[in-house]
C-alpha cells in the first residue's frame, strides 16, 4: 500500500508538470489555426490557395486531437486507486483497435490480434490508458506496409511493431517524459504514462528491440 501511495503521488506530480508544459503546446497550434483561417477568409496573399491550406488546417486539428487525448489520459490517472479486477483483455483491446483502424489502413499496416480469452488483474481505466498509448505508438511508428502483432507468450502480453527506418537509437530514454507534443518523433507522455501506471499496480514490464520489431511486454500471470 505504501508503494502504491508513492506511485500515486508521483503520478499526481506528473499531472501537474504535464498540464503546466502542455498549456503552451496547445495554445501555439490554436493560434496558428486562427491566423490561417482568418487569412483564408479574407483571401490574403498565398492563403487564396484554399485547398492547400485546408489540408494544413486538418493536420493542425489532427495534432490537437492527439494532444487533447493525452491530456484526458493524464486526467484519468486520479481514478487509479484500489480498483483492480480480472478483465478480459480483448474487451478493451478490440474497441481501441477499431479507433485506430483508419490510421492503420492509411499506412497499409497489417494488425494481427492473437489474443483469445486471456485476463489481466488491473483497473479498467488503467488498462484502457495503457493499451491506448501502446497501440497509438505502434501505429505511429510502424513503417508503411508494416505489421503490428499482439498476443500472449509465456505469460507475457506483447505488442510488437515493425519499424523500418524508425529504429530507436537510445532505448534507455524511451520512458522519459517529453513535453514537446507537436514534435513528430516525440513519444509525448505515452510510454512514461504506461510505465508509471504499471509500476502503480506492481506489474512487471519490459521494452525490447530486435532487427525487425519494437516490442513492449507486460507480465499478466505471476
Amino acid at each position: 500500500m505504501e508503494f502504491k501511495n508513492k506511485e500515486i503521488l508521483k503520478l499526481e506530480k506528473l499531472k501537474y508538470d504535464f498540464f503546466k508544459g502542455a498549456s503552451h503546446e496547445l495554445k501555439t497550434p490554436l493560434a496558428s489555426l486562427k491566423i490561417i483561417l482568418e487569412n483564408m477568409k479574407y483571401n490574403i496573399g498565398k492563403y487564396k490557395e484554399r485547398d492547400i491550406y485546408i489540408n494544413e488546417c486538418i493536420e493542425i486539428v489532427d495534432s490537437l486531437t492527439k494532444n487533447i487525448s493525452q491530456i484526458l489520459s493524464v486526467h484519468s490517472i486520479e481514478n487509479l486507486n484500489n480498483d483492480e479486477e480480472y478483465l478480459k483483455i480483448n474487451d478493451t483491446l478490440e474497441d481501441i483497435l477499431k479507433k485506430y483502424e483508419i490510421l492503420a489502413n492509411q499506412k497499409k499496416i497489417t494488425v494481427n490480434n492473437y489474443i483469445l480469452n486471456e485476463n489481466v488483474y488491473i483497473g479498467k481505466t488503467a488498462l484502457k490508458i495503457i493499451l491506448s498509448n501502446l497501440i497509438s505508438n505502434a501505429v505511429k511508428y510502424t513503417d508503411v506496409n508494416g505489421v503490428i502483432n499482439i498476443g500472449i507468450a509465456n505469460d507475457w502480453l506483447y505488442i510488437e511493431n515493425s519499424y523500418g527506418n524508425n529504429k530507436i537509437s537510445n532505448m534507455d530514454k524511451i520512458f522519459d517524459v517529453k513535453f514537446d507534443l507537436n514534435k513528430e518523433n516525440s513519444n509525448g507522455l505515452g510510454l512514461y504514462i504506461v510505465s508509471n501506471i504499471l509500476n502503480n499496480y506492481n506489474i512487471e514490464y519490459k521494452a525490447l528491440q530486435d532487427e525487425e520489431f519494437f516490442i513492449f511486454k507486460i507480465k499478466i500471470f505471476s
